[in-house]
């Protein structure tokens, strides 16, 4: 495997990576391995940025990352982890269902395995049994094509792929709520369809097709808990960087990338500091990125103004509890997704407007009860929400969290009065401790026209600086982790390394 001569002094090393979420630390790792001497460096006292836990007295909280596909072995985190030879140090637990869907009355479980999640919504809604399979095989179609396609294609190849895979191409540019009225008329059987969405933060009308069909299919297979929580994941990937040479600093912001004649040569530290590389990874917000590390001085005009064009997605509302009262012999779902409305442009416009029209209630204990005391429950409530709420969050944080407790009371009657713990963070609280602009709870907004080829890349125009993270790809924990893999052998392959790891 290729290494490279030691820096000549401690301010020099081969990559240094700004920031230390998931995305972040792959990257660091698949380079370390490769003997590059890596530092990665992280404003915040702990590291693992969403992936980042709290203990609240004996309680464990994971407060954005619950669960992952491609635990399993054979999957796509199963071969990172070997690869970095840190598989040891995970032990996943596979979840009970994909996920619970309450809308009024009508409850759906939706369980793992195509042909078995087509069948639970079709026996919820028999009407709608042919648009339903039509509806769900596109996706899969469309999924099966995308996996045949090279990420980089000629303009000569681009027309023959276009020939070849109708499906693929005929559907990159939809909304979710454009594919869905293709096949399915019942308003109620659309809502359940597409379920999901808030964990991509835009409601079907806007979401894009492409990233809702990709998220849902990867999930399909198996979702995973950590157990012990997400932090030891966090861990495996420090344990790796660390082992390899790397080095992590914390309290250690990143005041400025310094960039001379077009390259990076490294970064300044808070406090005047400065440290010098002639690769720097962004993990980082990209507004953050290029307007206060870089200087939009450094960037062509096109890149500022397609970064200028891009915009950030939502933010969130997080409620962490827990009660005693016994979840699971109420027949708890690991994740349940609880509605007012079935009118998903209703419910988005109540998250707009700093309302409580639904949540995502996930209870991590009813897969892993040694994240709590005996005879508790941990329980999240996770909702979109606005960076300006209609009033300031000192007075709308007290209210927002009492109706989301609400909503968790109508899935488990008695949960109020065995509370034991509960707090709350705002979209200010992921501002502070994620850096990401207005608190974006998941990258850029995932419309049609900020998907795929459309987002930022890896590489930047400025030689030597990358990016990695849900900045440069549609997010969720296992895209950032992909992301950063990607970005390092990205930058392997520049450094003239052919055999560049598994690909991801």
């Amino acid at each position: 495997m290729p290494t490279k001569e030691p820096p000549a002094t401690e301010d020099d090393y081969d990559v240094i990576v700004v920031g230390s979420g998931l995305g972040g630390l792959a990257a660091a790792a698949f380079l370390a391995k490769f003997g590059r001497r890596v530092l990665v460096a992280e404003k915040a006292q702990g590291i693992g940025g969403y992936a980042h836990a709290f203990r609240a007295g004996e309680r464990y909280y994971d407060p954005a990352i619950h669960v992952v596909p491609g635990a399993a072995e054979g999957g796509t985190i199963d071969v990172l982890l070997r690869y970095l030879d840190v598989r040891e140090m995970c032990e996943f637990v596979e979840s009970d269902a994909l996920y619970r869907v309450v809308i009024d009355d009508d409850v759906l479980d939706a369980p793992f395995g195509s042909e078995a999640f087509i069948a639970a919504h079709t026996a919820l809604f028999p009407h709608e049994e042919a648009g339903i399979r039509g509806f769900f095989g596109l996706c899969e179609k469309f999924l099966e094509e995308a996996h045949q396609v090279p990420l980089q294609l000629s303009p000569q190849e681009l027309g023959a792929a276009v020939e070849k895979f109708p499906t693929l191409f005929g559907n990159r540019m939809p909304t979710l709520g454009d594919v869905m009225d293709r096949f399915i008329e019942d308003p109620r059987c659309k809502a359940f369809c597409s379920a999901g969405w808030p964990y991509m933060g835009l409601p079907p009308s806007q979401l894009s097709f492409e990233l809702f069909a990709r998220f849902l299919y990867t999930q399909m297979h198996g979702l995973y808990h950590c157990k012990g929580g997400f932090q030891h994941l966090v861990k495996a990937f420090t344990t790796a960087i660390e082992r390899d040479g790397g080095k992590i600093v914390t309290n250690s912001g990143v005041e400025k990338i310094v960039v001379r004649d077009g390259r990076t040569e490294g970064v300044v530290l808070a406090g005047g500091q400065e440290l010098r590389a002639p690769v720097v990874i962004s993990n980082a917000d990209a507004t953050h990125t290029f307007h206060d590390l870089v200087g939009l001085e450094h960037l062509p005009k096109a890149y500022h103004r397609r970064l200028r064009s891009l915009k950030g997605s939502m933010s969130m509302f997080v409620v962490y509890a827990a009660t005693t009262l016994d979840i699971a012999a109420a027949g708890g779902a690991h994740e349940t997704f609880i509605y007012d409305s079935h009118d998903h442009d209703a419910n988005f416009a109540g998250f707009s407007a700093g309302e409580a029209p639904a949540t995502v209630v996930v209870v991590p204990t009813l897969l892993d009860p040694s994240l709590g005391p005996p005879g508790e429950h941990l329980v999240t409530s996770t909702a979109l929400a606005p960076y300006e709420g209609p009033e300031p969050w000192a007075e709308l944080k007290p209210k927002l969290e009492a109706k989301y407790l609400d909503l968790i009371e109508r899935l488990y009657p008695g949960f109020k009065d065995k509370l034991t713990f509960v707090s709350s963070s705002t979209p200010l609280t992921l501002e502070r401790f994620t850096g990401n602009h207005r608190g974006a709870a998941y990258g850029w907004e995932n419309t049609p026209a900020q998907a795929g080829s459309k987002r930022l890349t890896y590489h930047t125009p400025i030689e030597g600086l990358y990016l990695s993270g849900h900045w440069a790809q549609a997010a969720s924990a296992l895209r950032v982790i992909v992301s950063g893999s990607h970005t390092a052998q990205q930058i392997l392959r520049a450094d003239g390394v052919t055999d560049v790891g598994p690909e991801l």
